[in-house]
């Protein structure tokens, strides 16, 4: 049995990824940290509609983790497997987890989490989770999970129900670390200079703006039933979460600059996801009270502050990344 404690990824009760917290717990267990993955995480596209009446929050388009920083700056290499083919195995999957655990290293699994007795979703809703396999008693059909997300540091559940409702896993790795954020500069730089024909800083108050535009224009959808209020908290919690994890990994170069305008970049990007959230549930109580025109554009006028704030807190880390004499 490893002995992993559950770590949050952010000190934001509902506006985690259980995915975060895993890697977290992973890397503090390890000596480490993981925050260097979230360095693209200001970047924000907003997809052309994909068919009629198509969730507003599906068409955010968010960047996932960083696994390549992850593993240059932190020695913590993240592989996700989808069960496809062979890992569909029942014995494959067991293989794997006993084989992975005997050397020492967690599993995370993600499931189906209306399968998972401690979720919120359970026998509600079918969304994703994930944990980290951390034992496995094969004779008894038992495996013992560590769960950061619900603060579950041990339990224990019947593999037949964990391998039918299993859907991905993820195998973790150590490697010698081939960077360090210690350059800070250097390392916010690499973060923000994207090659041509991808977002660059500037592009992202264009896409926030057509996000604020579509709600205007017809709010959050038609469909008023509760599946879909869930789906709408689901997919737009992805735009609140990225901001919290640009400003942690800020807050994770301050601790090498101990420099004020990092400091109050990594606060100001917290903030604003803590302001993008509460927009959401603004935005969903209109939606309760027929979605008024009005109502709609008060929320716009609200959404246009913010994006304002997120484009010039860009503007200033794209300043304090140049400091050292080169350009993006």
């Amino acid at each position: 049995m490893l002995n992993i404690a559950p770590v949050k990824s952010t000190p934001y009760p509902k506006l985690r990824s259980c995915i975060d917290d895993c890697i977290q717990a992973v890397a503090e267990w390890q000596g480490t940290d993981s925050k260097c993955m979230y360095g693209h995480a200001w970047q924000m596209s907003f997809a052309e509609e994909q068919s009629p009446g198509q969730l507003l929050a599906e068409r955010l388009v968010l960047p996932r983790i960083d696994t390549g920083a992850m593993a240059s700056y932190h020695g913590l290499i993240f592989n996700y497997i989808e069960r496809q083919g062979p890992e569909r195995s029942r014995e494959f999957l067991l293989d794997m987890l006993e084989s992975r655990l005997s050397a020492g290293m967690p599993v995370l699994v993600g499931f189906d989490s209306y399968d998972c007795p401690w979720c919120v979703a359970y026998r509600r809703l079918h969304t994703s989770h994930a944990c980290l396999a951390v034992g496995l008693d094969r004779p008894g059909n038992i495996i013992y999970l560590t769960d950061a997300y619900y603060d579950k540091p041990l339990e224990a559940v019947d593999f037949d129900v964990l391998e039918q409702a299993c859907s991905f896993y993820a195998l973790f790795e150590l490697c010698p670390p081939s960077r360090s954020y210690t350059d800070w500069q250097t390392t916010l730089q690499e973060m923000l200079d994207c090659p041509a024909g991808q977002l660059q800083p500037g592009g992202v108050t264009a896409n926030l703006q057509a996000y604020a535009d579509a709600y205007l224009e017809a709010g959050l959808g038609s469909d008023p039933s509760p599946e879909a209020d869930s789906r709408f908290k689901v997919y737009a919690n992805a735009l609140p979460i990225s901001r919290i994890r640009f400003g942690l990994f800020l807050e994770l170069l301050n601790r090498e600059a101990r420099l004020p305008g990092l400091a109050s970049l990594s606060e100001r990007y917290l903030k604003t996801g803590e302001e993008w959230n509460l927009l959401h549930q603004f935005m969903l109580q209109i939606r309760l009270t027929g979605n008024k025109p009005s109502a709609r554009a008060k929320i716009h006028k609200r959404m246009g502050r913010i994006i304002s704030q997120e484009e010039q807190l860009l503007e200033e880390c794209v300043q304090l990344a140049v400091q050292a004499g080169t350009c993006l």
